[in-house]
């Protein structure tokens, strides 16, 4: 997709448009219609350009490699996105004065914030062990009631108070282990008085499991504070960024994406733990677009810097850099950082 830049016709005939590659990153650059429209490096290449009096057609790119790799192919003269200045790139890039600082955040799936005790304790499933409990406890006071009663003075003859006595003889069971009381005469009462015993060994290992589990599962569900919690974790980068390039530095296990949107879409369905992104995208994405879906995890980290890139020995570098240096002067660059980055 070209879009032409507005330019003066005498700047028409002398110089061929500049072919600027771009790519979509809400809020560096906004897509409109199939064409980069608005966001804060399409305005200020703009005004790069309308200073350097050069004309300029916008390509959009849909990969970020792909993007620098085309401009140090020779099929484009500058690449205005977010990309970061690094070492590695400048062996065969060149860049532009910073633009914007920048760095590394997470995004996770929303919803995966700690939950109250209550929240955890009802999601657990601890109060439907509960309730099964207690019923079972019901029938088997009235199964020891039957087999026991006027067999001994402790479990009564009448059926309330005979029930009631047996049911708290079945809960001391399962919560103490014994019962210091008469013990059962019948043999029938005996055997199951024995298997009761049994029983109650193996549910309050369970239930005492599931309460544990329950109480633990606000810290497992929030575990991302930073990036050396990844370990361990479903992380998606988008291949060809620094993302990609500080994840191998630091041995950190991802999936690969051929883009930073694909990797959204699988966080989103939750077949990702975490997300690492530029931080200004990743932030202004978990406020528009993926609020309520998803959510950012730690400060911001790996901070780098944002520049315009050109082919290496371009002379455009040094005409983009004095051009930046009258827009900052002027208070230009002030405004257009301000429209885009104002809650920041």
């Amino acid at each position: 997709m070209l879009v032409l830049g507005a330019t003066s016709p005498a700047a028409w005939a002398a110089d061929p448009p500049l072919r600027v590659l771009t790519i979509e990153r809400n809020p560096y650059v906004f897509v409109d219609a199939g064409a980069p429209s608005r966001g804060f490096t399409i305005e200020l290449w703009r005004e790069i350009a309308r200073r350097l009096d050069r004309p300029f057609e916008f390509r959009l790119e849909t990969r970020f490699g792909d993007m620098l790799e085309r401009l140090r192919a020779g099929e484009a003269d500058v690449v205005a996105a977010n990309v970061s200045i690094t070492a590695e790139r400048e062996l065969w890039l060149d860049f532009s004065q910073p633009i914007f600082d920048s760095g590394l955040r997470i995004l996770t799936p929303a919803g995966s914030d700690s939950p109250g005790l209550w929240q955890a304790i009802w999601s657990s499933g601890v109060l439907k062990l509960v309730a099964a409990a207690f019923g079972i406890l019901l029938v088997a006071a009235h199964l020891m009631w039957l087999f026991e009663r006027g067999a001994q003075p402790y479990f009564r003859r009448p059926y309330l108070a005979g029930v009631w006595d047996t049911f708290w003889w079945a809960f001391v069971i399962v919560t103490m282990g014994g019962f210091e009381r008469e013990r059962p005469e019948r043999p029938l009462a005996r055997v199951f008085a024995v298997l009761w015993i049994v029983a109650g060994l193996f549910f309050v290992s369970a239930f005492t499991a599931k309460i544990t589990s329950a109480l633990t599962v606000g810290e497992l569900s929030d575990s991302i504070r930073d990036w050396r919690d990844l370990g361990g974790k479903r992380v998606g980068i988008a291949t060809g960024t620094t993302m990609e390039r500080f994840a191998q530095a630091n041995g950190l296990a991802y999936q690969p994406f051929a883009d930073f949107s694909e990797a959204l879409r699988s966080l989103e369905a939750r077949k990702l733990d975490a997300v690492i992104g530029d931080a200004a995208v990743a932030a202004y994405y978990a406020k528009t677009q993926g609020r309520g879906r998803v959510k950012l995890s730690g400060p911001l980290f790996a901070p780098d810097k944002i520049g315009i890139a050109v082919a290496q020995g371009s002379p455009l570098r040094e005409a983009i850099d004095r051009a930046l240096l009258r827009i900052v002067e002027d208070g230009t660059y002030a405004q257009i950082r301000e429209k885009y980055f104002a809650a920041r």
